[in-house]
């Protein structure tokens, strides 16, 4: 049964969104919403969702050593929580401690000598982190 999902790379000033199907396996980062104002992201992803209309959305989340959860894992929750409350759909999690470096990785190496990853290639960083924490959580469920 195919399966659309919408991924998220929390964090507190951007969030990198991605979507995919798990038939595929794959995903695509489609934006970075800004997670500041007075209305906060809620208007971008509510858009985003009705374009893309997934059936299940999913939070990465920063985990520590060990695993153990930290205090930004239970502010990516609360964000989960929200995405729940608000738009009716399922929310899973899963680790995103390697993506956010894999991202900046990706995009340092795509990145002229002496430039600085500033602006659209950090928006950029943001989605590539939303498209391997969804690329993982489809490698995840089909185990």
């Amino acid at each position: 049964m195919s399966t659309t999902a919408m991924g998220f790379d929390f964090g507190t000033k951007r969030i990198g969104v991605a979507a995919g199907q798990n038939l595929t396996g794959t995903a695509q980062g489609i934006a970075t919403v800004s997670n500041s104002g007075k209305d906060g992201p809620w208007g971008e992803i509510q858009g985003l969702i009705g374009q893309w209309q997934p059936d299940i959305l999913v939070v990465g989340l920063p985990l520590g050593k060990d695993r153990a959860e930290t205090p930004l894992s239970n502010t990516a929750r609360n964000f989960g929580a929200e995405l729940a409350s608000r738009f009716k759909l399922p929310v899973d999690y899963i680790d995103e401690t390697l993506t956010s470096r894999a991202a900046e990785n990706l995009v340092s190496e795509a990145t002229p000598s002496g430039k600085r990853i500033i602006g659209k290639r950090q928006e950029l960083r943001d989605q590539i982190a939303a498209e391997l924490i969804l690329s993982t959580y489809f490698y995840e469920q089909g185990q």
